[in-house]
Order: C-alpha cells, then sequence, then structure tokens
C-alpha cells in the first residue's frame, strides 16, 4: 500500500482511503508530542478496510456525512473525511472535535479532536492537516517549501502545530474539566498530530526538507512553457480532486468536463499515460508555474 489503494471503485471511498493510508510528511516523538507515522496509519487503512469495503458498494453514508462539511474547502474537506475514519476505526473513539477555546472573551484557537485509545483509555488530543508544498533551494529548509500561497510554508505549519495547535490542550488545561461534560474529570492523557499531503519537487531535485519522512508522497513542478514541445499529456484538477490518484473512469469524465486553467498562477496537473491494458492512467502529480512565477526571497520567514 503506498497511499493510492486503486481496488476503489468511487473517488470518494478511495479519498477516505487515502487519508487514511498514505504516509504523513512528518513522524516521530518531538518534545510532549507523538507524531503518527506510516506505520500506524497502515495498520488503521487495515483495520478499516472491511467497512471502507462496505462503503465502495453503498457510499452513501459517506457522501451524507462529507455534506455536513463546514466548507467545500479541501482542509475541512480532509477534517470531515478523518472524523469519518475516526467513528468507523476499532481503535478509537470519538469524543469530541472542533473545540474552540475562548477564555475571558479571547479564542486561543480550536482543537480539532478529543479521541479514546480503546486498548489503553488514554484521552488524546489529536491535531491534523493536509499540505501540498513546492520546494526551492535550500531544499532541505522547510521554510522553502510554499504553497500556492507562499505565505504558506511547511517550516512554519509544523512549528505552528508542535508550539501551538498541539498544546492547546496542555496551555487550557483548566478550560475542559469546567466547559466540556464529555470531559470532565478527566485529563487529556497524550497529544498527537499527523500532516498529510505531497511535497512538489523541481525537476531533477531529490532533496528533501529536514525531519521529513523518507516514504512521504512526492510530485513534480516545472514552468509551463516548458512542455510546449513534449507529448507528455497533462489533465488540470482542482482541489477535490487532490487527494487520492485518479482511475481510468475519473481521467475520462475529466476530459470530457475539463477543469478552468489559469495561465497566470500555480495549477495543479496530472500527467496520463497508459497502462499495461492500454487504459489511461494517472502517471504523477504536476504543478505547471507561470512563466513569471518567483518564490519569495530567502528569508526564513517571507512576508
Amino acid at each position: 500500500m503506498i497511499g493510492h489503494p486503486p481496488t476503489f471503485s468511487t473517488k470518494l471511498v478511495r479519498d477516505l482511503a487515502w487519508v487514511i493510508a498514505s504516509p504523513p510528511i512528518q513522524s516521530g516523538h518531538i518534545e510532549n508530542t507523538y507524531w503518527w507515522d506510516h506505520d500506524k496509519c497502515q495498520n488503521e487503512f487495515q483495520d478499516c478496510l472491511p467497512t471502507l469495503l462496505e462503503l465502495d458498494k453503498d457510499p452513501s453514508p459517506l457522501e451524507q456525512h462529507l455534506s455536513q462539511a463546514k466548507s467545500k474547502r479541501l482542509g475541512h474537506r480532509f477534517e470531515t473525511l478523518v472524523s469519518y475514519w475516526l467513528s468507523i476505526s476499532p481503535n478509537y473513539e470519538l469524543i469530541q472535535q472542533n473545540i474552540q477555546i475562548i477564555e475571558d472573551g479571547i479564542t486561543y484557537g480550536e482543537i480539532d479532536f478529543i479521541i479514546k485509545e480503546i486498548s489503553t483509555g488514554k484521552v488524546i488530543h489529536l491535531e491534523v492537516c493536509v499540505k501540498f508544498y513546492l520546494g526551492t533551494e535550500p531544499y532541505k529548509n522547510p521554510y522553502r517549501w510554499f504553497g500556492t500561497n507562499t505565505k504558506d510554508q511547511l517550516g512554519k505549519k509544523l512549528d505552528h502545530l508542535l508550539t501551538h495547535q498541539s498544546q492547546l490542550s496542555n496551555n487550557h488545561e483548566g478550560y475542559f474539566s469546567h466547559k466540556i461534560d464529555v470531559l470532565k474529570n478527566q485529563q487529556i492523557d497524550e497529544r498527537h498530530c499527523f500532516i498529510k499531503g505531497r511535497l512538489f519537487y523541481p525537476e531533477g531535485s531529490k532533496i528533501s526538507p529536514e525531519d521529513t519522512t523518507d516514504n512521504h508522497l512526492r510530485g513534480s513542478w516545472i514552468y509551463s512553457n516548458t512542455i510546449q514541445n513534449t507529448d507528455k499529456k497533462y489533465l488540470a484538477i482542482n482541489k477535490t480532486l487532490w487527494l487520492s490518484e485518479l482511475n481510468y473512469k475519473d481521467i475520462i469524465d475529466l476530459q470530457k468536463n475539463p477543469v478552468e486553467v489559469f495561465k497566470d498562477r500555480a495549477q495543479c496537473y496530472v500527467e496520463i499515460g497508459l497502462d499495461d491494458h492500454d487504459n489511461l492512467k494517472e502517471q504523477r502529480r504536476v504543478f505547471l508555474l507561470p512563466e513569471a512565477f518567483t518564490f519569495p526571497s530567502d528569508n526564513k520567514n517571507p512576508l
């Protein structure tokens, strides 16, 4: 399993499987926070597989759940899929989610999930996110990996998860015992995080940012003017298709109903080819950048 379970016919179920099985970008125990690793996600996938197979036959419960997402933004879609995962996992009980921390009229942030590990009874504060970053020199520096909004950086996001988001339950512990009924007389035993997504490398580069996992998902970025004389085929995709791999039917649908192409901004594409049976298949994910696109200057925290 490489994070793209290919056996599910329904794209939404494939997205859920991707959310569960795909390798995190960072893992390990950092300070007082445990970052989920690939093995843990793979075990979760195997434990959830019977339910995923049933959903592929009838995805209506998942469709209904996704309709409750706070918005259509990719981050909210991801969190909603994570909440469904936690609700079907035999290893966790989902206690509470999207808890705003408001004290003395000040909003300090929002906790993604409070879950209980069934085997140990531990109450866990879990923070999750999905991100897609493009890298530039020096590649080992996580602050040189940018989102399509270049104010969004891998280094910034990891710092925010580690020092702020995951510490909300630690810094505002009294809030739980007084404000949240389901957590009264309980304490947060552990703080966990995972960040999933994909890192896009410039053609020819294999240098990863420091402290990222070896098996994180990868794509490429290239300037759009460099593909004018190539026989490779690319299809633009919108954010709702950024998670799991496209199958033959998805590609045919996309060819019939292409998404709008923007020449003046970075845009995600799939490079398509043929499999052993001459069916269309996704080869890789690629960001095409307009010729005028430039990355911010080499500062740790560019504005």
